[in-house]
């Protein structure tokens, strides 16, 4: 017979035994196995990749320099969209500088008004006005008091608007006809104003009466025809085009709510011109003679500076990166052209696409960048003859990141998950980790960026989707969820302790993203 004792201890300690059991069987059926990134990715990405559809990927370890990630096809070029926008604001960056100033100048030449470009985009555009606690018409209120100063309240020439930094291309030669026809298909040219757009809103009256036009600017040498009928809210069938070819407006079908858009000008010299003229006459300042513009490039001895004003460089690299503002990428493109030409001594330089290309080819390669495959035929994007890979285009996110010397106001320029920009509604949950750029034309739709997780890894991406029909939120939705992969990998991954051992670079952008 067995000692009693001995019995309930072998029953306790097999009662034990079997609870640890059920205890590590529980565990281990409710632990999720360890991510496999490539897997993960490639299951976010693949549905719907039928006929034409591609997508190329690369993914890098921002700290290591390790490719954790990269598509057979990532070296192959791509459609950006307005990916390209990484590249045309990085080469900005880099040759003028974060404390660089656009500007635009206001003179007197015997008894004409100049107004000279510098290449300055952001002249009244709204957002930057109402970052500096100005209007959009602010410039022209300083304008009016520096002639008054001067005891002038008459201008019995021209008001001589002059371009003498870009060429005379205004639009690209690529871009869709249909695209110049909507705010990001506006001109560009060395003098700007309200993002060579006319913003137009309307509004319905009494019933059975013309419907109510509001414009900004109020005159600017176009016009605006109102064919619309004010009608019940559930009758609306607005429509506001441009007319091809002509600065005029045309409102038609029936209003039963506020509505509105923004439409380009044809020329964005002759529009500020006229919208400065009447602006100033509202001011008491009038100019009796016509707008004239001009291309040439008079020495500064020969007028009288009445005002410059000045846009700050970053303030429009947060533009171009942050809301993707493709008028204002093209200028950049043509100021890097007319720099690169100014630098390799080309006799009376204007920036151009083609020169800002060649700017653009040689910061790449001046970084270590392949640009074998590269064609920046504009600056925003919107043409579809431009090409990169994701491979260009995720070295070019990482030596921004770590080695060049303004990284934190490239990296500060981006749009962010859940905050602001191109992003602000996409990657709720991931809010202010993920700073990213957007693109997104007919049969192309991009992704590409930082995560910053809160281990203090960083991971560097790039997903550019081609070729694929309808529309783009499929895409979209899967490049979300790509970026959602990464973020789970990176949770199993150990957390990163010597933020000394990064570049200094590296660093100051993550002071920057607060990490």
């Amino acid at each position: 017979m067995k000692h009693p004792f001995k019995r309930s201890l072998f029953g306790v300690s097999l009662a034990l035994s079997c609870w640890l059991c059920s205890v590590a069987y529980v565990v281990s059926a409710e632990a999720e196995p360890p991510i496999d990134l490539a897997q993960a990715v490639d299951a976010a990405l693949q549905p719907g990749l039928t006929g034409q559809a591609r997508v190329a990927v690369r993914i890098v370890d921002a700290d290591t320099g390790e490719v954790l990630l990269e598509t057979p096809n990532a070296a192959e070029p791509f459609i950006p969209a307005s990916n390209l926008k990484l590249i045309t604001s990085a080469t900005a960056l880099d040759r003028y500088g974060p404390d660089f100033e656009l500007s635009t100048t206001l003179a007197l030449r015997g008894d004409d008004l100049w107004i000279i470009g510098g290449g300055d985009p952001a002249l009244g555009d709204e957002r930057i006005a109402e970052k500096h606690g100005e209007t959009q018409m602010s410039v022209f209120d300083t304008w009016a008091d520096r002639i008054k100063d001067r005891e002038v309240t008459e201008i019995l020439g021209d008001l001589i608007v002059c371009d003498p930094v870009f060429d005379d291309q205004l639009v690209h030669p690529t871009w869709a006809s249909g695209n110049l026809l909507h705010w990001y298909g506006a001109p560009v040219a060395g003098v700007s104003f309200n993002d060579n757009c006319v913003d137009i809103n309307y509004r319905p009256a009494e019933l059975g009466e013309p419907a109510e036009i509001e414009a900004f600017p109020a005159a600017g040498g176009f016009e605006i025809v109102n064919q619309a009928v004010s009608v019940a809210e559930d009758e609306h069938d607005a429509r506001l085009v441009k007319r091809a070819g002509e600065v005029v407006y045309e409102l038609t079908g029936k209003v039963g709510r506020e509505g509105g858009n923004s439409k380009p000008c044809d020329d964005p010299r002759r529009f500020l011109g006229e919208v400065a003229k009447a602006a100033l006459a509202e001011r008491g300042v009038n100019v009796q003679g016509q707008v004239v513009v001009r291309t040439d490039n008079p020495t500064s001895d020969e007028w009288i500076e009445l005002a410059a004003h000045a846009t700050a460089f970053t303030d429009v690299l947060g533009r171009v990166n942050t809301n993707s503002q493709n008028m204002m990428a093209e200028a950049l493109a043509k100021l890097n052209g007319l720099h690169h030409d100014q630098q390799n001594g080309v006799e009376n330089p204007r920036g151009s696409w083609g020169s800002g290309h060649l700017a653009a080819a040689a910061f790449l390669s001046a970084a270590g960048i392949d640009t074998t495959s590269l064609v920046a035929a504009d600056g925003s994007g919107l043409s579809r003859e431009n090409r990169v890979t994701a491979v260009m285009i995720s070295d070019l996110l990482l030596h921004m990141l770590r080695e060049h010397e303004h990284s934190e106001h490239y990296v500060g320029s981006m749009a962010i998950s859940g905050v602001r920009g191109s992003v602000r509604s996409r990657m709720r949950e991931l809010e202010g980790k993920v700073y990213a750029k957007t693109g997104t034309i007919r049969s192309v739709s991009a992704l590409s960026g930082y995560v910053f997780h809160d281990s203090g890894r960083v991971l560097v991406f790039s997903i550019l989707h081609n070729g694929f029909e309808g529309s783009q939120g499929p895409y979209r939705a899967q490049q979300d969820d790509a970026v959602r992969a990464m973020w789970k990998w990176l949770d199993a991954q150990p957390a990163f302790h010597e933020p000394d051992v990064r570049p200094e670079a590296m660093r100051e952008a993550l002071e920057v993203v607060g990490r």
